[in-house]
């Protein structure tokens, strides 16, 4: 996340650039820039997408139709991969288009990032303001180059630590207690896949951490995991625990995946874990202005003829995963996680300022009813 300094550097060049609007995905490296945006009053605009590549898209699209400028804002590292579909499209269509990517995490010294290597795959130009005395230099500088047309160009701003963790409006287990009923319920020959953005947390006296599953950083890769985890061996259960943002991102089209294959299944038990935190993005400066969606996870999977299940006391927890779990078809467990912790209190479940690092991939087995480092086992590359 690059500092305050920073941020406010950028929205002034933003604003000196007379960019009416920037599109953005509100993760938490961008919330700086988020709420440096805000206290403009809404110029610029900042205009919230659902994934990096709408943004991308979205900025493509006000170059096109009016000639200026469209800016597009993300994290980066892994995640900069959302905007390359968007920003590939405005290269081939010479569309002046300028990418600002925040670092999720520090880049050794010397060393090019992640983020600038995938943006150099796309963009014809590629800065990096490391000093926020030079931003407002850099940001005239780069949109000056998008300005002259030949396609994208990108920004890449440094990473600054701001308080250690950041907790942003986070899908969150309220007090463990999902995943403590979910302990004693799960089937010996089950699989578990967690989303690559989730960072499971433990009590007090736990050992470790339970290791991230999929593509780190890159929201909603659970369920895609899952998804072939489940064609692999569909005579054994599976459960995904997804993030809100992920279900967003990718976990309401792969539902359509399984639903379509699902009667192929001998075993129909595919439930996905969403921790619907209803929050978004917040708003520090303004919260009465936060980015919120209540999406409706589990009647989504009702409409695909799905099994959903959408719970907001915590005294329902248990009953829901005996629901879910003895479905005869795949599920979605929707848990309101922020009703659950107003009435629990705490979390064991955030997301980090950065990412874990990059995991080999690989699934996540119990040889027994245990779950989430109580003790789970962080397993193999393959089912045994």
């Amino acid at each position: 996340m690059p500092e305050p300094s920073i941020a406010d550097a950028v929205v002034s060049g933003l604003s000196a650039g007379r960019i009416p609007r920037v599109f953005g995905h509100p993760q938490a490296p961008v919330t700086a820039l988020v709420d440096a945006l805000d206290a403009t009053g809404g110029d610029p605009e900042f205009v919230p997408a659902r994934t990096p590549e709408s943004a991308a898209l979205m900025a493509a699209g006000h170059a096109r139709r009016t000639g200026d400028p469209g800016v597009c804002l993300a994290a980066g590292g892994t995640c900069a991969g959302g905007l390359l579909a968007g920003l590939d499209a405005a290269r081939r269509a010479h569309l002046p288009v300028l990418a600002v990517v925040a670092e999720p995490g520090p880049v050794p010294g010397g060393e090019v990032g992640v983020t600038t290597r995938l943006l150099a795959e796309v963009c014809h130009d590629v800065r990096f303001a490391t000093d926020p005395v030079r931003v407002p230099q850099a940001m005239d500088e780069a949109l000056r180059a998008a300005s002259r047309g030949g396609g994208p160009v990108g920004l890449v701003l440094p990473y600054r630590p701001a308080d250690g963790r950041a907790r942003v409006g986070s899908p969150g287990f309220a007090a463990r207690l999902v995943l403590d009923e979910l302990s004693t319920r799960l089937p010996p020959t089950a699989t578990v896949v967690v989303d690559g953005t989730l960072r499971l947390a433990h009590p007090p006296g736990a050992p470790g951490e339970v290791a991230v599953v999929g593509p780190a950083g890159l929201p909603g890769g659970a369920l895609p995991y899952a998804v072939a985890v489940k064609l692999a061996a569909p005579d054994r259960p599976v459960v995904a625990l997804v993030a809100d943002d992920g279900m967003r991102a990718q976990g309401l089209a792969e539902l359509v995946t399984v639903a379509r294959r699902r009667p192929a299944w001998p075993d129909p038990r595919l439930v996905v874990l969403v921790c619907n935190s209803r929050s978004g993005h917040p708003r520090h400066l303004d919260p009465a202005r936060s980015v919120t969606d209540d999406v409706p996870y589990a009647g989504w999977a009702r409409l695909l003829g799905l099994h959903g299940v959408r719970v907001d006391r915590p005294e329902l927890v248990g009953a829901a995963w005996d629901e879910a779990l003895n479905a005869d078809r795949p599920s979605v467990l929707e848990v309101l996680t922020d009703a659950l912790s107003h009435r629990s209190g705490g979390t064991i479940c955030d997301l980090a300022a950065s990412p874990p690092p990059e995991p080999s991939p690989m699934v996540l087995t119990g040889g027994g009813p245990t779950m989430a480092g109580w003790p789970f086992l962080s397993g193999t590359d393959k089912i045994p």
